[in-house]
């Protein structure tokens, strides 16, 4: 059975938050620091995303 449009959302958002974690996990795995802030510019990307999409969750309106 295909996911509906809000289900597809909220699947994006558990990715997103899995991609969080692992970016977070390789923060502290990094040894040199440009390579640091290449990673933490991509969390902080994921981190806005996430904010996006949970507002999406929130406003979403149902037929």
């Amino acid at each position: 059975m295909k996911n509906n449009a809000i289900e597809n959302v909220k699947c994006s958002l558990d990715e997103l938050n899995q991609a969080k974690s692992k970016l977070q996990a390789a923060i502290g795995t990094v040894e040199k620091p440009e390579n640091k802030n290449l990673i933490q510019n991509s969390l902080d990307s994921v981190c806005n995303t996430i904010k996006e999409v949970e507002s999406t969750i929130n406003n979403y309106k149902e037929s």
